[in-house]
């Protein structure tokens, strides 16, 4: 059984989920708050407690983590209490949720605590105790007692505080030298400030520098609203790598993605008989055997994957390689940045394939190489240069050639990778006929008419946000879960923001639309067709069915029995089912079914 070489060869994607599967992709996300009085004073700007604002975060992500990836850990701890764990030696120090696989019954737990239950932690609220020394270790022991392979692992602190008051001298000191270990156990603190007046600079901001070990320069404070994104898409280290140069000069360099591809919830098979889920195997057959296996009711034998071949023609002949010899021809080169060639920097949006990715100095213990990293950046852009240069990312992956373009602002080279010319789109000469310029092929409406478009464009024009709209599909699945989670019954779906919001678009150009409607009406009128059958269509259909307020149980019997039900829409469908007290979501052939029951009942 042979197939195209090519497809391994170019295949970026899976060489991506074999890396997932390999080094697993598991985050660890454990929430500290700060639990003490002040914390339940409201926010001026949310009018409600500190505290229930940190939760909400907590449920917020929880979801996400539920629909995108379940193999996710999450943990919540309040500290500054006058309750603590039973098992536990360290006072003030509460355990709401133990560091472990996200779950429905965790996002159920935290639910219950924004509904009601968060006047209880109020009541326990400590003035006196603020045990931070504590709850950072207990932090850090949590996650080295899991013995799971994380990427990143996270300590999200919540406080109100910025110079919070130590009994003791000497504590400051106890925390610094605390959170320095964090470093070594690969844990990234971050502090979230929530009140106005909060001073990062007083205290916390040395923490969150002594638990990266980085320098004061490159220091950056992350706000919630990001701090948040990247917890529910962070942005991952794809490689460490060395960018050779030249003989016997390299950078080591990390490479991270821009972007997170979203994940849904994967479907599961489910045995009718028992209820139960089921594991599908994959095997590979021969695709003539189906015919055969027909005629003589046998089961075909699998074939081995010893004996696929994959094949690359040359010279109108098929060279066949064995799966294990693709993998040898793959290693050309060992991985890392190979610099080729230095030209002006020209790039064309349309020629972009693929994510970008972001080149960036790597924490090395060599003196020279951000030095050097950061010279290079600022050399290209002040020539307006770019590099050409040859990616290897893993040991058995085929190089690819990727241009870095500098940015100086983020202190990297925006990474993208070059299209060959099966890559480009090509647009065909029916197509062409329709692209218009003002030189060789000019619009064949007027100036006045594309002026009039313009200006209709300019007016509908927006500035695109990605955090302004939200995906339907994903929404949809959240919504979901939390019906799950909080055993309601099936809900109405959520409004899609995607679509186009027709009535705002016509107040925007009201003006402009007349003008444009008189146009089209004296094309129209000039070729001679009448539009007086489209508009008396029109008026039956609309006459057909009455307006959904105006409708009885007795007018809606009288539509299902003539038949006119099925020419409904699907906001009339809604409003009879209004009148007879039915449920009102759905698609329109569930409404028709569930109006046509109940005059049957009737």
């Amino acid at each position: 059984m042979a197939s195209s070489i090519d497809e391994i060869f170019d295949d970026e994607d899976d060489l991506s989920e074999g890396t997932n599967e390999l080094y697993g992709i598991r985050d660890g996300v454990l929430f500290i708050i700060d639990t003490t009085t002040p914390m339940f004073e409201n926010d001026p700007h949310e009018g409600i407690p500190y505290f229930v604002q940190c939760i909400r975060q907590y449920i917020e992500i929880l979801k996400q983590k539920l629909v995108w990836n379940r193999q996710d850990w999450m943990g919540l701890i309040l500290f500054g209490t006058k309750k603590w764990d039973e098992d536990s030696k360290i006072k003030h120090v509460l355990t709401l949720q133990k560091l472990n696989l996200v779950s429905v019954d965790n996002l159920k737990e935290a639910i219950k605590i924004e509904g009601g239950q968060w006047q209880y932690y109020k009541d326990i609220a400590s003035s006196t105790a603020y045990p931070l020394h504590d709850v950072l270790w207990h932090a850090a022991r949590a996650f080295s007692s899991i013995d799971v392979t994380m990427p990143r692992r996270r300590v999200i602190f919540f406080t109100c505080q910025d110079d919070p008051c130590m009994t003791n001298n000497d504590e400051k000191h106890r925390i610094r030298v605390n959170v320095t270990s964090y470093s070594d156990l690969g844990i990234q603190l971050f502090v979230v400030g929530l009140s106005d007046n909060w001073n990062h600079d007083l205290f916390y901001k040395d923490l969150e520098i002594l638990s990266t070990k980085i320098d004061t320069d490159d220091y950056k404070r992350t706000s919630l609203k990001d701090l948040v994104e990247q917890v529910k898409l962070p942005c991952r280290n794809m490689a460490k790598l060395p960018w050779r140069l030249g003989e016997n000069v390299t950078i080591d360099v990390s490479i991270f993605n821009l972007s997170v591809k979203t994940q849904y919830l994967k479907k599961e098979w489910i045995s009718k008989i028992a209820n139960t889920p089921l594991t599908s195997h994959s095997y590979y057959k021969i695709a003539n055997d189906d015919i055969e296996d027909e005629e003589n009711d046998r089961v075909p034998t699998p074939i081995l994957e010893t004996e696929i071949q994959k094949y690359q023609e040359f010279g109108n002949k098929k060279i066949c390689f064995t799966l294990a010899e693709v993998k040898s021809l793959s290693a050309i080169r060992e991985p890392g940045i190979d610099l080729i060639c230095v030209k002006p920097i020209y790039y064309h949006p349309l020629y972009h394939f693929g994510q970008p990715y972001f080149v960036a100095p790597a924490k090395s213990n060599r003196k020279d190489n951000k030095l050097l990293f950061g010279a290079f950046i600022n050399k290209c852009d002040s020539r307006n240069l770019m590099l050409v240069c040859s990616v290897t990312m893993r040991k058995h992956s085929s190089p690819k050639l990727y241009t870095m373009i500098p940015n100086t602002k983020n202190g990297g080279f925006y990474l993208y990778r070059l299209p060959f010319r099966e890559h480009v789109r090509k647009l065909g000469e029916f197509s062409l006929k329709y692209m218009y310029d003002n030189n060789d092929n000019k619009p064949p409406a007027d100036s006045k008419k594309v002026e009039l478009l313009q200006a209709m464009i300019k007016r509908l024009r927006i500035q695109y946000d990605p955090t302004l709209f939200s995906n339907p599909k994903l929404q949809a699945q959240l919504q979901t879960v939390e019906t799950l989670a909080l055993d309601l019954e099936q809900r109405e779906p959520l409004p899609d923001d995607t679509l186009p919001r027709d009535d705002e678009m016509r107040e925007l150009v009201k003006d402009s639309l007349h003008k444009y409607n008189e146009i089209l009406n004296e094309e129209v009128e000039g070729e001679g067709v009448s539009d007086a059958p489209l508009a008396k269509k029109r008026k039956q259909n609309s006459e057909a069915i009455a307006k959904p307020a105006a409708l009885d149980k007795e007018s809606i019997r009288k539509l299902v029995e003539q038949g006119k039900i099925n020419s409904a829409t699907v906001p009339q469908l809604k409003s009879m089912l209004k009148t007879l007290g039915g449920k009102v979501y759905g698609r329109k052939e569930e409404l028709i079914n569930r109006i046509q029951a109940a005059i049957d009942f009737d």
